[in-house]
């Protein structure tokens, strides 16, 4: 435990150290984020995401606990991290961005195994095994995360605080299940992370992010999510954290991406387009702001992740725990084609009835 706090320690202190020497030469190196129609900030932001990996895996090389098969993994996510610093400069395809990270999931996950082999008991009784769909389901699942994150990471500090909420959960189910490598990768992406997020979130010192994750950064992160939710979920044992928990854990930005792809077709347009219509930016728009957004998506991912990780640790099955995932599905469907309309006109109307009662006052003499 000890060698563990210090490989965290020196995770936080490694990434609190590279962030400012990446954010000094980002500008040269033409890692920073230009604002648009989609991208709304003041002035270009340095991209560190890459600083944040080195960090990660500085520490995570230092580990004596360590995943089976990280070597493929860390060689997988480096190669996804190259693949994000070239998004970050030359704007990679989408077509082109999915057959790399496809590449890259496949070299993380294919020598150890560490496949999606069962779903779970989702229709009670024996729990529902692949067989030979498990590599497909696997690449496709992850490549998802990945994507899921890179998608949500549209206001400050959101990909960063959900990542960590995530990788929190994660860690306390490896230590529930006695994983001591997969605690530690979580551990030290969670303090690298807590290092990043003391640039990137608005606090009352700081009115914007001072740097961003940029496509290297919020894939690594999703790559991560997506590796440990698979090695605690089929490590063989007994005690495996339940795979409908580790989709609860990973609730939101996994509802909200693909909520967002099907609206997008439904619309008739590509499912890769971009837009403003994630969840973080219709709560914008209804008038949230960034903090609250932020602070809200953060305690619900919490609260689903302890659904999840409790349901499983009290003995909820699984077929009861997918059943529940109905209610996140249906709030957040609601939400995107109502709800956020709705809290608008509210906010809408008491602000005016707040202007009104301003003019009404008498004047004093």
């Amino acid at each position: 435990m000890r060698d563990l706090a210090l490989s965290c320690i020196n995770a936080f202190l490694l990434s609190i150290v590279l962030i400012p020497v990446l954010e000094r030469f980002a500008a040269p190196l033409g890692l920073v984020d230009i604002p648009n129609s989609r991208k709304i900030h003041a002035g270009q932001v340095p991209l560190v995401g890459s600083a944040v990996f080195v960090a990660f895996a500085i520490a995570a090389l230092l580990l004596k606990e360590r995943p089976e098969g990280f070597a493929g993994f860390l060689t997988g996510l480096t190669m996804l991290v190259v693949l994000g610093v070239l998004d970050d400069l030359f704007d990679v395809g989408p077509i082109a961005k999915l057959l790399v990270q496809t590449v890259c999931v496949t070299v993380m996950v294919m020598p150890s195994q560490t496949l999606i082999w069962n779903l779970g008991s989702i229709f009670g009784g024996d729990p529902m095994v692949l067989h030979y769909l498990s590599v497909p389901i696997t690449i496709i699942a992850v490549v998802g995360m990945i994507n899921a994150v890179n998608m949500i990471d549209g206001i400050d500090g959101l990909a960063g605080c959900l990542s960590l909420v995530a990788l929190l959960w994660f860690a306390i189910a490896a230590a529930a299940t006695g994983l001591d490598g997969e605690l530690s990768i979580a551990l030290v992406v969670g303090f690298c992370l807590i290092g990043f997020l003391g640039f990137n979130l608005r606090h009352p010192w700081r009115a914007r992010a001072a740097v961003f994750l940029g496509d290297s950064g919020s894939m690594m992160l999703g790559a991560v999510v997506g590796f440990l939710a698979i090695a605690l979920s089929q490590h063989g044992g007994g005690q495996n954290l339940s795979p409908v928990a580790a989709l609860w854990i990973c609730a939101i930005p996994m509802i909200d991406t693909v909520s967002l792809a099907f609206r997008r077709v439904a619309a008739g347009r590509n499912p890769f387009s971009t837009d403003r219509q994630h969840l973080h930016h219709l709560m914008l728009d209804a008038g949230l702001t960034v903090t609250q957004v932020v602070v809200a998506l953060s305690a619900v991912a919490g609260a689903f992740g302890a659904i999840g990780v409790g349901g499983w640790y009290l003995g909820v099955t699984d077929d009861v725990l997918l059943l529940g995932l109905a209610a996140p599905i249906s709030l957040h469907t609601w939400f995107v084609l109502y709800g956020s309309t709705h809290m608008r006109a509210t906010w809408n109307a008491l602000e005016r009835a707040k202007s009104m009662s301003r003019w009404s006052q008498p004047l004093l003499k």
